[in-house]
């Protein structure tokens, strides 16, 4: 019997291919598995793994065969060696099919384990085939047997250990892959040398496929280890760029999911919405409206409430004079007169109490005149109060209409400035803030003065929060108007400019975002409403840093129309 050798190289080197080819599977099997509800990217994923991992098998196999080297030429039929690396194609997609399921049954993992052994036994013997010896190779039946279950019980503990692998989600998630692809590996390459083992070769054999020219040499073992390596490494790199996308896009669509469910549980709150298309700019802008007048309405309210503060004041001192009036000893000086009425005169000469009285009266007198007066100061001071909040609630109510879209009605641009101004009056004069008005005369424009209106008033707002914290200089907030008339179109500028504390540079590209906010009670709608009211108004709205001194300066511009006077 001719006795051949191995070329130790050449075996690690397969041995390593079946270890990478072995991790490879246990990393497309995932990809096949996670693309389960994508027919097209699953199957897709499945032919690419089978060719990229059968083609690594192959090459194990082939590279194993041709370290092994016989006293005589050596080759392989390449016809015969082609259906050898087809079989394991065919075996590696078996192997991604059965696993492409998310939970596969005893039974199917039994039976695609059997089939696997069996079509990886094939492949190595009709490789061993391919080697075309004369007298044919004859087989050790025990070792033959021990090959086959050896390439049985490997797909049974390749099936199972990508199953398990499952489970583990873990950080040591990749140690335990390329713990379990190194076992696979040599489980491979164990059935090779097994089988290889099992071959007999007869005294004066002949390999007619060297005769033919056939495949063989450790150069060619070294292409196809390359070529298998290389096929292994871009599959592997594929898949993990795969799996990466594929999880930061079910991360996006998990966040936008969040997202959209609780931005349509606010609009739920708020309105119920329709979800034609053609409804959708009128459904936004009435969303913004709302807000601004949100907005509004809580300047208003936070005013009133502050203007409540004085009349309980004034009420509670008018109460405690009332309470402590000295009145009541006018009444009892007066019913002691009327107990001596009919002898007054005597009364008043003679009796204690009598000569007391008018003394007591006269000193009385300017008391309850004092009273008197600072009863009518604070009266007064009280129907001021209650007069305020009138204008406020007033105020409001003249803007609390307005329909779902952009309504132009004629505008006193000056007079709408003061409104805004007088919402946040009570807050800007408790902190000292003085406010510089620039307004020229401007004619009337044709304008939708709610939705200006919830701007300057969200401007004005902002611009008292960041005047708050200064102590090192007098406040101050100036408004600006200018208007540049066209011949067809007007443009309208309003600026709010104040001399706070700025803003930061980090936070000049987030200020129109919705949820921005600075500061630690704010909501972050104020800005945003403000940017997309005037986006609804064909204008613009944009705030940056003052460029002459501190403080910050936001400037509003609309497209206006004159209003013309209709002809006497």
């Amino acid at each position: 019997m001719i006795v051949g050798h191995y070329n130790f190289a050449l075996v690690a080197l397969s041995v390593a291919i079946a270890i990478v080819a072995s991790y490879t599977a246990l990393d497309l099997a995932n990809r096949v598995r996670e693309n389960f509800g994508n027919p097209r990217k699953a199957w897709l994923w499945l032919t690419t793994g089978a060719l990229a991992m059968g083609a690594g098998i192959w090459s194990m196999h082939f590279i194993g065969m041709l370290a092994f080297s016989l006293p005589i030429p050596m080759a392989y039929n390449w016809p015969l060696t082609i259906l050898s690396l087809i079989i394991a194609v065919v075996v590696s997609a078996l192997a991604l099919f059965i696993l492409r399921t998310p939970k596969v049954p005893l039974v199917m993992l039994a039976a695609g384990a059997t089939l696997m052994g069996l079509g990886i036994s094939a492949m190595h013997y009709t490789g061993m085939l391919a080697m075309q010896m004369f007298p044919p190779i004859h087989y050790d039946a025990t070792l033959f047997i021990a090959s086959v279950l050896i390439a049985i019980l490997a797909s049974v503990a390749a099936l199972w250990i990508v199953i398990a692998l499952r489970r583990n989600r873990s950080h040591l998630a990749v140690l335990a892959k390329l713990g379990s692809a190194t076992v696979m590996g040599f489980a491979i390459a164990g059935m090779h040398y097994t089988g290889m083992a099992a071959a007999q070769f007869a005294p004066g054999s002949v390999c007619l496929a060297a005769r033919a020219a056939g495949l063989g040499g450790s150069t060619l073992a070294l292409i196809v280890g390359c070529l298998a390596t290389a096929i292994l490494g871009v599959t592997l790199i594929l898949s993990t760029l795969d799996g990466h996308f594929a999880k930061r896009n079910a991360l996006l669509a998990q966040s936008l999911q969040i997202a959209k469910d609780a931005a349509d549980a606010a609009l739920q709150k708020n309105r119920a919405i329709t979800l034609e298309l053609q409804t959708a700019q009128s459904q936004l802008l009435s969303a913004a409206r709302k807000a601004g007048m949100a907005e509004i309405a809580s300047n208003v309210l936070h005013n009133v409430g502050n203007v409540l503060n004085s009349v309980s004041v004034s009420a509670g001192l008018i109460g405690s004079r009332i309470r402590e009036s000295k009145v009541s000893g006018v009444l009892q000086s007066i019913e002691l007169m009327n107990t001596h009425a009919a002898d007054i005169g005597p009364f008043m000469m003679n009796d204690p109490k009598g000569s007391r009285l008018l003394p007591y009266l006269t000193t009385l007198a300017p008391i309850l005149i004092a009273e008197r007066a600072e009863l009518i100061d604070e009266s007064a001071a009280l129907l001021r109060s209650v007069e305020h909040i009138k204008e406020i609630v007033a105020l409001q109510q003249s803007y609390a209409g307005g329909g779902a879209t952009v309504v132009a009605e004629e505008v006193d641009v000056n007079a709408l400035l003061e409104d805004a101004l007088r919402i946040n009056a009570e807050s800007m004069t408790r902190h000292q803030i003085a406010v510089t008005r620039l307004f020229p005369v401007i004619p009337h424009l044709l304008l939708d003065k709610h939705l200006v209106l919830q701007i300057l008033v969200n401007l004005i707002a902002n611009a008292d929060q960041a005047l708050q914290p200064v102590t090192e200089r007098p406040r101050r907030l100036t408004v600006r108007v200018t208007l540049e008339a066209g011949t067809e179109r007007s443009r309208l500028r309003i600026c709010i400019e104040d001399n706070g504390e700025g803003i930061a540079p980090e936070n000049l590209a987030h200020l129109f975002e919705h949820g921005f906010t600075t500061r630690a009670s704010g909501h972050g709608f104020g800005l945003h409403s403000g940017a997309l009211a005037a986006r609804a108004l064909s204008g613009t709205l944009q705030g940056q840093n003052n460029t002459a001194g501190p403080g910050a300066l936001f400037t509003l511009e609309l497209p206006a129309r004159l209003v013309v006077a209709a002809a006497a």
